[in-house]
This record gives C-alpha cells, sequence and structure tokens, in this order.
C-alpha cells in the first residue's frame, strides 16, 4: 500500500468544514454531500488563488449547479 496526493475541486465554502472542522455556516445537506464526496480522502491544504465560478458545480460534489470551487490537495491510500 502506498501514499499518494492528488488535486480536487470542490465547493470553496467547505474548507472552513475540511480544514478546521468548523461546520457553522453549513446546512445538513452541504455537510453530507461535503462527506460523501471526500470518503476515503485527507484533506491536507486548500488553494484559493485557483477560486473560479462554474455553473457546473454539482460535479465537483456541490448541492447547487453554480457555485465557486477551489482545489484541495487530498491524501489517499493506493491498493496494490
Amino acid at each position: 500500500m502506498s501514499i499518494k496526493t492528488d488535486i480536487v475541486e470542490a465547493p470553496i465554502h467547505w474548507a472552513c468544514y475540511l480544514i478546521n472542522g468548523d461546520c457553522s455556516g453549513m446546512d445538513d445537506a452541504d455537510i453530507a454531500a461535503c462527506d460523501k464526496y471526500f470518503l476515503g480522502l485527507q484533506v491536507l491544504d486548500c488553494n484559493t488563488e485557483s477560486e473560479r465560478f462554474t455553473w457546473s458545480a454539482d460535479l465537483f460534489g456541490s448541492t447547487s449547479k453554480g457555485d465557486t470551487v477551489c482545489e484541495y490537495t487530498v491524501l489517499y491510500r493506493d491498493r496494490l
């Protein structure tokens, strides 16, 4: 088993929850979507300089079509 990092895009308003564990300002649907999207991944960092708006945010785990997303660096275990 090896440990690898990758870059994924997800809604920027999830950053406080993912990095600091603070879910204030998020509703239950957002928390559930975030937990599902990052299942099995450990978030290491959030790159807010990569921030962009997309009308396809639902492809990045968002509960709405239009949302602002950014890049997150994640850690995962690769089974060999």
